[in-house]
């Protein structure tokens, strides 16, 4: 079994593959903001310039591993039949061609034919986004030049279509190996054509996007444990399971994911055991888990409500390995159910068979589970209401002055704040802290309208959203300052 490992255009991932791996063949990526998009929006993928690319891109196939570039978008806004349209992804393609990468992920039958056409030295992978998970299907598309199929992720455990895949074609299949998308998911082919456009460069959103498509998964997920049970994960412990189908390889998820937290991934399938939690291996919010996200492209203050997407950006901070435990090793023979049952065309409801392994694995934080429904719940309302869309109310902070500490104070807390976020968090910070010297009878949170360091750093704290709260109780304490916060009655 071969495996194919997301690019973070991190060079250590390299060094680390070099080193440790055996089995890794291929590392899929694509730059910020490519004219066709992909998979992953321009907030979540890790920035990278083409001449950074080109040089892993180099390094990559030095070391002896394939590099697979993703031309995935689902949808071209009809441009791809355009003059201007056309030239601006053929100019792409020949730049990717000069990289030296060896094959290109695609999901448009068009772009399949024309890359065989003009560029036969490629060879091209379809993309799961095709949602190839039959025999018929899959024809079509090794009929007109398909050199792999990346199969649908709710085909993963369908292994009866799996073993008929295999014996009609003559293709290379892939199945992911760790996805954690719903079972059948209604929001799919939403969610496939939001994240293309969000990912190319030069549409008319920016690279913007609410994910409501995501809101609505991860609330699914933890208030139903069983849903994420449904999902079609592979353990480690089952890959061999694969093998003898005659897989040809399994992908590895998560491009924005940091690299230490990709080799614990790639060392779990390699080894094909991994004793702890399941949920570390999946493509979940985790802390310290991936990337910081480009933030540029959300902070859209000219879009959305910018309170409403900092409410979003909180409950996508949290951890989902802090509320939900999934006992990797308790899931021995969870498999085995899948080899005889057709999921398909059956009921749920009335096979229960996820439920009750749910049941027995799952465990939940219940204190961190209420909280973060209650937050899911909140923000979904805000979108069912439209709140998200209406205008932003910035305070005025005109007549708002400050204390030279509570200045100095708040230019040294602005660190922590991202830029896109820097200017409207420093109105509200303001804000908040005249508020709360208003509010407060000791002198140290202002005196004679002048607003004081305490105040300031108690407005900075309750504005910093609770995964990013570390370093700044770090530097609060540094600056002396943790006590009024950690007072009776204020935290």
């Amino acid at each position: 079994m071969k495996f194919s490992v997301a690019c973070n255009w991190d060079p250590a991932l390299l060094e680390h593959l070099s080193h440790e791996s055996s089995s890794v063949d291929t590392l899929f990526g694509q730059i910020t903001d490519d004219p066709f998009g992909g998979g992953r929006g321009s907030f979540l993928a890790p920035k990278v310039a083409r001449e950074q690319a080109k040089e892993f891109i180099a390094d990559t196939r030095k070391r002896g591993f394939h590099f697979n570039y993703l031309l995935n978008g689902a949808c071209q806004d009809n441009l791809e039949m355009t003059r201007e349209g056309n030239r601006v992804l053929f100019d792409h393609i020949e730049w990717v061609a000069s990289t030296g990468a060896d094959m290109v992920t695609i999901t448009l039958p068009i772009m399949l034919v024309w890359i065989k056409h003009h560029f036969p030295h490629f060879k091209v992978v379809v993309s799961s986004w095709a949602r190839v998970a039959n025999v018929k299907r899959a024809k079509y598309w090794e009929d007109i030049g398909a050199d792999q199929i990346v199969l649908a992720e709710y085909a993963t455990r369908d292994f009866a279509a799996l073993n008929s895949l295999r014996r009609a074609l003559r293709c290379k299949l892939e199945v992911i190996a760790n996805p954690s998308c719903l079972y059948m998911c209604y929001l799919d082919t939403n969610h496939i054509n939001m994240m293309s456009h969000s990912a190319q460069g030069g549409h008319i959103s920016g690279g913007f996007v609410l994910d409501h498509c995501q809101v609505y998964c991860q609330r699914m997920k933890l208030g139903k444990p069983d849903e994420l049970i449904k999902a079609r994960w592979i353990r480690p412990e089952d890959v061999g399971d694969y093998d003898e189908i005659g897989i040809d390889s399994l992908k590895l998820l998560e491009r924005f994911r940091n690299t230490e937290s990709m080799m614990q991934v790639v060392r779990a399938y390699e080894q094909r055991r991994f004793d702890g939690n399941l949920v570390e291996l999946l493509t979940l919010p985790r802390r310290n888990a991936y990337n910081p996200p480009n933030l540029e492209y959300l902070i859209r203050p000219d879009l959305v409500n910018i309170d409403l997407m900092l409410e979003m950006a909180d409950i996508f901070g949290y951890s989902f390995s802090d509320v939900m435990q999934i006992d990797n090793r308790a899931l021995d023979g969870f498999a085995e159910h899948f080899k005889t049952h057709d999921c398909y065309h059956s009921s749920c409801d009335e096979c229960g068979y996820c439920k009750r392994w749910a049941e027995k694995v799952v465990r939940v934080d219940q204190e961190r589970h209420q909280a973060i429904l209650k937050k899911f719940d909140a923000f979904i309302q805000t979108i069912i209401n439209r709140q998200t869309l209406t205008e932003n109310v910035l305070p005025d902070v005109s007549n708002i002055r400050l204390s030279p500490e509570a200045a100095s104070v708040l230019d040294s807390l602005m660190a922590f704040v991202p830029p896109p976020l820097a200017e409207i968090a420093r109105l509200k910070i303001i804000s908040g802290a005249a508020q709360i010297a208003a509010q407060q009878a000791r002198d140290e949170f202002g005196t004679d309208g002048v607003v004081g360091t305490q105040a300031i750093a108690l407005a900075f704290w309750m504005g910093t959203p609770e995964p990013s709260r570390d370093p700044v109780r770090q530097a609060l304490e540094q600056m002396g300052l943790w006590q009024y916060i950690d007072a009776p009655g204020v935290v």
